[in-house]
């Protein structure tokens, strides 16, 4: 029996994350006005996409964008066609960037685990990311926690679609690390444009730090060590 719900109740993000994350041949049907669009899955990796007139990764990026919508998970329904061939991990990436230039839609909270811990000292959290952002060649800091809550920030711009990259990235590198047996998730760098932010990982909280042009993400991740302790 195919699934269905709201976007607003289950968000497009957590569908691709769920469906690629248990490796599913799956079609995501959905409805936002008078607006029909389709995801397809194959063994875990986005294969097809189609909005009005746009195919593939394009496709994607404009359902990424929808605010509000229906959905239909027809689990096992393959694709006749192949139009995608980057990772899910790659394209929710440039989704949120592009989301950043046109505005933010709601992208629902990432699944993690449920034994997260909520620090409950909020002044503490707003000491370390002013601390963080006099790091030099960081602009700004963002604590958040491993569901995407914001503890704290001192970031132009929107704190939570920072935090959202962070978490996002944050528990993507964890998954990774883990299938392939890597050492623990400690720090990474994502580049989305001209804009580099660092992501650093501690047990119940990510911080998300926006490096300038000329900041060497090893130097300021072993700075923000010190800091964080």
């Amino acid at each position: 029996m195919p699934l269905e719900g709201n976007l607003k109740e289950l968000s497009l993000t957590n569908i691709i994350q769920l469906n690629c994350n248990e490796m599913n041949t799956a079609t995501v049907c959905l409805t936002y006005e008078d607006m029909e669009g389709v995801i397809c899955f194959a063994d875990g990796s986005i294969v097809h996409a189609a909005v009005g007139d746009l195919v593939g990764e394009e496709a994607v990026y404009e359902l990424l964008s929808w605010p509000d919508g229906s959905f239909v998970v027809e689990q096992g329904k393959q694709s006749l066609q192949r139009t995608i061939s980057n990772s899910w991990n790659t394209l929710l990436l440039e989704g949120i960037r592009r989301v950043d230039e046109g505005g933010t839609p709601d992208w629902g909270p990432v699944e993690v685990e449920d034994d997260v811990v909520v620090p409950e000292e909020g002044d503490e959290m707003t000491r370390l990311a002013s601390e963080m952002k006099m790091i030099g060649g960081v602009e700004g800091a963002v604590i958040i926690s491993h569901d995407g809550v914001v503890f704290a920030s001192d970031i132009e711009g929107n704190a939570e679609k920072e935090g959202a990259v962070a978490v996002f990235v944050g528990n993507a590198a964890k998954e990774v690390g883990e299938n392939m047996k890597l050492a623990p998730f400690d720090w990474g760098l994502i580049t989305m444009g001209k804009d580099r932010m660092l992501v650093v990982e501690r047990p119940t909280f990510f911080v998300g730090l926006a490096l300038g042009d000329k900041a060497s993400p090893a130097l300021v991740s072993a700075e923000a060590a010190k800091i964080l302790g």
